[in-house]
């Protein structure tokens, strides 16, 4: 199972990677797109080719990252939740004494006991 989740999480970093580059190549008036070529990418794709084909890849990386991620989240997770956590280790709640009372005047109470 260990083996599992590391090959998991090392597919979504570099789908992740991935993805922030082809989001960073997507042609726009400035950009690191073209810092990183984009500007070339006409040669290779055609007019609209590049426009078209970063658009889908994006869409298909997010699809298997958002995959990737329900996938790991059901194998790493629990079915305790975390407002179950935070009920159960509640600290607790000191009273305070309105001025003038003293300890022995006061009911006693499951803390006090």
């Amino acid at each position: 199972m260990d083996f599992l989740y590391g090959v998991l999480i090392f597919v979504e970093v570099i789908v992740s990677i991935v993805m922030i580059i082809a989001i960073l190549l997507q042609p726009s008036d400035e950009g690191l797109g073209v810092a990183f070529g984009g500007g070339s990418s006409q040669a290779l794709f055609g007019g609209r080719g590049a426009t078209t084909f970063l658009s889908k890849l994006t869409g298909i990386l997010g699809a298997v990252f958002f995959i990737l991620s329900i996938i790991i989240a059901m194998l790493t997770g629990s079915s305790k939740s975390v407002v179950d956590q935070v009920t159960k280790e509640q600290p607790v709640q000191q009273q305070t004494l309105p001025s003038g009372e003293s300890q022995k005047e006061q009911p006693k109470t499951k803390e006090s006991k």
